[in-house]
């Protein structure tokens, strides 16, 4: 791997995003980048931002907004299915309409409602774990990360148990849509299960409407009633988010909270013994290894910022990972330390586009954490050096073996 070149004998740093190195092994280039200078570029000349004050005010500042859909047309797509439900996510829309929505869906996650959800997520990851006990080994991305988050939305939904691995199917080609190396055969994979969870979504709200349970979605179903300004479009694209940003991101969560603790196993102790400090801990994870570790701000008028001029329709590109590892934010910043005091972080945002579901994240995140640690006190690893994969929005890794002990 390349150190990250500059422009010039004094310039910024240029990441080159296209190489997949980069994606897998960022981060003695955003540390050496960050050394250079405030900012670095990408190899097309974009701004990159790497500190935490800087990231934090893009985040928050009115005077930036969400790409929308830029994102896809800048990969040439500007049609389809798939562009056609981004348009209409939460992350694609702003002022008003973004804060009427957000308001009315926010109420699922309330206090209330992600409380509700702990001790049922609890004695489903004791479920998942008394199978794999049996075998003795856990493979923690497939059999674990990614089966807790899909069970967890399914349950908070009332979507059946019959469903789920219908749900985890459509999951597959819609995170694909996600990627920052889209292809033809990306794209059609991601069209044809956008299609297909549309659908699913649109017969749940019906059944919902219909046979209304005690779950969340037949709550919000109810008070969509009363509610002003949302259309049925908008509804049933929220509920497709809702379903399709639950589970990736908290999958590459828990896998990467799981690779660290067991990594550290001093610090893995002192979860198990107080799983007070479950929380502490998973913010620390959090910290180091942010579910969502890149985005995109654009100027809506011209700006002096973050030591940059900015014309509108500029943008620039959020690194939360280098954020979250800032020596001028957090002492000892590539040190996993879950004793650390607790400071803000970038890894769910900042500002009107804060993740809406960063409780319900945390509180799997938790669970699955310290239901691990308590059943099998000495777990350790098997994959000591997982493969990670590139050119995606989270830090996914592709497996995990875990020796349960």
């Amino acid at each position: 791997m390349t150190s990250p070149r500059a422009v010039g004998d004094s310039g910024p740093a240029v990441l080159d995003l296209r190489d997949p190195h980069f994606w897998t092994e960022p981060l003695p280039l955003l540390r050496a980048a960050r050394e250079r200078g405030r900012t670095a570029l990408t190899a097309g000349g974009e701004p990159v931002l790497l500190r935490a004050d800087d990231v934090e005010f893009a985040h928050a500042d009115p005077r930036f907004s969400n790409p929308g859909v830029a994102n896809l047309e800048r990969l040439g797509i500007s049609d389809g299915p798939f562009y056609e439900w981004r348009k209409r996510t939460l992350a694609a829309i702003e002022g008003e309409g973004h804060r009427r929505l957000r308001s009315f869906i926010g109420r699922l996650f309330s206090p209330r409602q992600t409380a509700r959800l702990r001790e049922a997520f609890r004695a489903h990851a004791n479920s998942v774990l008394d199978r794999a006990a049996e075998r003795e080994t856990l493979d923690i991305v497939t059999q674990y990360a990614s089966e807790l988050p899909l069970w967890g939305i399914c349950h908070f939904l009332g979507i059946p148990d019959t469903d789920r691995e219908r749900i985890g199917a459509f999951m597959v080609g819609t995170e694909e849509g996600f990627s920052a190396a889209m292809t033809p055969e990306i794209r059609e994979r991601a069209e044809r299960s956008i299609e297909a969870l549309t659908e699913y979504a649109r017969k749940l709200i019906r059944r919902c409407a219909e046979r209304p349970g005690p779950d969340a979605l037949s709550e919000l179903v109810a008070s969509r009633r009363h509610a002003d300004g949302v259309s049925d479009e908008d509804f049933l694209a929220l509920i497709v988010n809702l379903i399709g940003g639950a589970v990736g991101s908290t999958r590459s969560a828990i896998s990467n909270s799981v690779f660290l603790l067991l990594s550290h196993p001093e610090q893995a102790r002192l979860v198990r013994l107080d799983p007070e400090r479950a929380r502490p801990a998973v913010e620390e994870c959090l910290r180091l290894s942010p579910p969502f570790r890149i985005g995109r701000r654009v100027a809506v008028d011209s700006v002096t910022a973050c030591g940059l001029d900015l014309s509108a329709g500029d943008s620039v590109l959020i690194w939360r990972m280098a954020a979250n590892r800032d020596p001028e934010r957090f002492e000892r910043p590539d040190e996993f330390d879950i004793e650390r005091p607790i400071r803000p972080h970038a890894s769910f945002g900042h500002g009107a586009h804060f993740c809406l579901g960063q409780a319900l994240a945390r509180v799997e995140v938790q669970e699955a954490l310290t239901t691990l640690l308590t059943r099998f006190p000495r777990a350790e690893l098997i994959t000591r050096e997982p493969k990670r994969i590139p050119f995606t929005m989270d830090e996914q890794i592709a497996s995990l073996s875990v020796r349960l002990i």
